[in-house]
Order: C-alpha cells, then sequence, then structure tokens
C-alpha cells in the first residue's frame, strides 16, 4: 500500500514564494515517514540503505572538489548577486544530496518486487490520469474558450499548488493573471513554464507506457481483457502527446517526436507497422494543416520553424560552453555559472530587453543543464558520472538479451523487457531534454531512475 501511494508526491510543490511554506515541501516529510514505516515493518532492511563504500568514496570526492570549486570562484566573484553566494550553494547542495539519497532509499525499502513495481507504476498512472482531468483539462478549457468560471477554478488550483520562478518586471511576470496558463495561454499544469510540464509527463510518465505497449506487460491486474488494457494504455499515450502538442513549447513538440520515433523503434510487427502508416499519414496532415491552417502554421513557425527570441538562449549556450573550455577540470561550482556566462556571453546576442534588464542585472540561468552541469562540476565530476550512467544502461541492454535463454514464463518476460525498455527510453528523452532544460534532481525524476535501476538490479540477481 505505500508503494502505491508514492507517485502521489509527483504533483506535489517543490518550492514557492508566494504561499505559506507548510505546502512546499510536501514530499520530503511524506518520504522520510515511508522510511520510517518500512523500516519499523522490516528492520532486515536498514541494510538496504546504507550506501556503499564506492558510494560514499565517490560523495565524499565530488563533494571535496565542489568545495575546492566554490571556494575558488567565491574568491574571483565576491558576493554579488549573480552568484547563489558560498553558503547558500552548499546549502543547496546539500539539499540535492539529501534529495538524491531519500529518493533511493525510499525506492529501496518499498519497492522489491515484481508485484510492488506493478503497483507503483499503476498509483503513477491513476495520478497522472486524476492530474489530467482536474489540472490539465481545465486549463486547455482556459487557454481555448476564456471563460471566466474555469479560469476563476484554475488560478485558484495555481494559488494552491503551481510553482512559481520569482519575477522581475512586469513584462516577465507569467503570473499576473493568477496562473500562468490564464496568464500566458500555454498548459502548464503546476510547474513554473510549459516546457518543465513537457519534460515532467514526457520524462516521467511516457517511457513506461512505452515500454508496456512495446512487449505486451501487463499493468492493470483488474482488466481481464488485453486489448482492453492495451487501448487503456494508448489512450493515455495519446493524451499525453496531445499534453505536449498543447503545451506551445520547443521541448515538448520535439520530446513528442523523440518519444514517438522511440516507440517505433521498440515495436515489433503489426505494431511497428500501425505506427510507421500513422507517422506518414499524421505526417501528411500536418504538412496540409501547415499550409492551410492558420493556427497550425503560427504554431510550428512560433515554436519551431521560425521561433524567435532566441539570442540569449544562443548566448547562455555559448557563455556556458566557453565557462567549460576556460574551467575545464573543476568547473566552477553549484550556484556560480551565471557569474561567468555573462562574461563570456557574446555580445551581439545580448541587445534584446531580456538580457539588458533582466540577466544582466540579476543572473543568467543554465537554458541548457547539460552545459550548466558541466561547466558547474567539470569532467572530474561529469566524466566519472558518465560513465557509471553508460555503464548501466549497457548492463541494462545486456538483460534485454539474457531474457531471451531465460525460463521466465511470458507475463514475467513481457513485464522485464518493458521495464527495461522503459528505462532506456527515459535516458534518452532525458539526455535529450538537459540539451535544454530539465530538472533532472526533482522528486518524480529521482523517484523513476531509482525504480528503474532497481529493477535492473533486481533482474541481474535473477539471472544470475
Amino acid at each position: 500500500m505505500v508503494n502505491f501511494l508514492l507517485p502521489i508526491t509527483f504533483f506535489s510543490k517543490n518550492y514557492t514564494s508566494s504561499v505559506a511554506e507548510t505546502t512546499a515541501m510536501i514530499a520530503f516529510p511524506f518520504f522520510v515517514a515511508v522510511i520510517l514505516i518500512q523500516l519499523f515493518r522490516f528492520p532486515t532492511r536498514i541494510k538496504d540503505i546504507i550506501p556503499s563504500k564506492l558510494a560514499l568514496g565517490l560523495g565524499s570526492f565530488f563533494w571535496a572538489v565542489q568545495l575546492f570549486a566554490m571556494a575558488y570562484s567565491y574568491g574571483k566573484t565576491g558576493d554579488t548577486v549573480l552568484t547563489s553566494g558560498l553558503l547558500h550553494s552548499v546549502i543547496m547542495l546539500a539539499s540535492w544530496t539529501i534529495t538524491v539519497y531519500v529518493a533511493w532509499a525510499v525506492i529501496q525499502l518499498t519497492v522489491t518486487n515484481e508485484s510492488e513495481e506493478k503497483s507503483f507504476l499503476k498509483s503513477g498512472l491513476i495520478a497522472l490520469a486524476v492530474y489530467f482531468v482536474f489540472v490539465i483539462f481545465p486549463q486547455l478549457v482556459a487557454t481555448l474558450t476564456h471563460m471566466k468560471s474555469i479560469e476563476g477554478y484554475v488560478n485558484h488550483l495555481a494559488g494552491l499548488f503551481e510553482r512559481h520562478w520569482r519575477v522581475h518586471g512586469e513584462s516577465y511576470d507569467f503570473y499576473k493573471k493568477g496562473s500562468y496558463a490564464v496568464t500566458q495561454g500555454r498548459v502548464n499544469g503546476f510547474e513554473p513554464e510549459a516546457a518543465f510540464l513537457a519534460n515532467f509527463i514526457g520524462v516521467v510518465f511516457l517511457p513506461a507506457l512505452i515500454g508496456v505497449l512495446s512487449s505486451g506487460a501487463k499493468i492493470w491486474d483488474k482488466v481481464k481483457s488485453a486489448n482492453t488494457e492495451k487501448m487503456l494504455n494508448v489512450i493515455l499515450v495519446a493524451i499525453i502527446f496531445g499534453t505536449l502538442l498543447l503545451a506551445k513549447t520547443t521541448t515538448g513538440i520535439l520530446t513528442a517526436v523523440v518519444a514517438y520515433v522511440l516507440w517505433i523503434v521498440w515495436s515489433k510487427g503489426k505494431s511497428r507497422v500501425t505506427l510507421i502508416v500513422l507517422m506518414l499519414a499524421g505526417i501528411v496532415l500536418l504538412g496540409i494543416a501547415y499550409l492551410k491552417v492558420h493556427a497550425v502554421q503560427h504554431l510550428l513557425n512560433q515554436f519551431l520553424f521560425a521561433k524567435g527570441g532566441t539570442d540569449n538562449r544562443l548566448g547562455g549556450t555559448i557563455g556556458l560552453f566557453l565557462t567549460f573550455l576556460t574551467h575545464p577540470i573543476q568547473g566552477v561550482g553549484y550556484g556560480f555559472t551565471s557569474f561567468f556566462t555573462l562574461q563570456n556571453v557574446p555580445e551581439f546576442t545580448t541587445h534584446n530587453f531580456e538580457f539588458e534588464h533582466i540577466y544582466s542585472q540579476f543572473g543568467y540561468p543554465n537554458l541548457s543543464d547539460l552545459l550548466g552541469w558541466f561547466a558547474s562540476f567539470g569532467v572530474i565530476v561529469m566524466i566519472p558520472a558518465m560513465w557509471l550512467l553508460l555503464r548501466l544502461v549497457a548492463r541494462t541492454n545486456l538483460m534485454k538479451h539474457r531474457l531471451n535463454t531465460s525460463l521466465m514464463d511470458d507475463s514475467q518476460l513481457a513485464w522485464n523487457r518493458g521495464m527495461l525498455t522503459a528505462f532506456i527510453t527515459m535516458i534518452v528523452l532525458a539526455a535529450f531534454s538537459s540539451i535544454f532544460v530539465i530538472q533532472v534532481f526533482l522528486w518524480p525524476y529521482l523517484l523513476m531512475f531509482f525504480f528503474y535501476r532497481k529493477h535492473v538490479l533486481r533482474l541481474e540477481k535473477e539471472l544470475s
């Protein structure tokens, strides 16, 4: 029952600058309580949440390098609004470290077998369906119809749960009418911007559905018909793809394209043929709509083909890359990239209102998380981290091949293939999204990553 409740926290508010702090960290105390409850129920599992010597060694090495990098950068920058400051950066890094550990520990204690894995995923998909009905659909109606009653409902929910950026200037107040969706006319869920909703549903939920659909795995134990179960999963996938497009963001459009291609790659037989036919038909219809329907043409031009206002993204990307090149070994330290990005940003990208009135005065955000990680942590951290991740992906791929010679029944084979496929899909989509902006240290991403990792390790033991 405990692991069935975990995904509910996927939709809780992570932080806030506008409402009481009591609603800001719903997930953390819940997970700590789950850990304590599980240890009370299964005292012998405490050994499962003690980090290995390798993990402790790598963690200590990471912290030593980062403390040195932050102290070195602080010596150059001093106290400035352009950085997080030495003390605040250390506190933030410590909070992310604790978050990673708690997310890992929760999965270690609550998802230990196939039954619990199915319960975890099923509860996540049920929560997603509820999220679509009560949050996403009303936002969509509000953006299309501007009905005052619906807008009031959307604004009220946003006041309770929506994450907000700190606003600098009236021109960049995404929430001045109460919510992002009503103010901007774009669907965002409870995220601060539409792109983050696209990352959330695309990276957290879509891989699992693609995995089970491509393998024929069963999640819904109450549904007896395989065709009915498949239809339910297809409907959820279609809703996710629709939301990715209706979010009106480059991230959502490109995530949908990459995910659909991966779905074709993983599928077999008639399913693959059907997906290819649908893709070709969709391309033809989209082409006709682009030529004939102004709304479609405007959407694709604004967020894909002729996207404007990209100077800051280009400048920030170049600035981060140059920051990494000038500090390649240990990086500049967490919380200090903004100062150095501003020093390295090309002059020709700075002649716009946003740079002159926001970024140059309050700091330059990392508009490419991948480059931001390299600039912050350097190759001394990033190379080992990437090696560990790629090693895990390689082991996952090896497990997919070893399943062909296992003695499992068809149901077990389908489930294991589905989860391995889902994990690789998640890694690909997360890696793609990291070219732009993705907050991978938030609860949903960490929980799903450790969920799939735990499955790979459990399967390795079974096949050995």
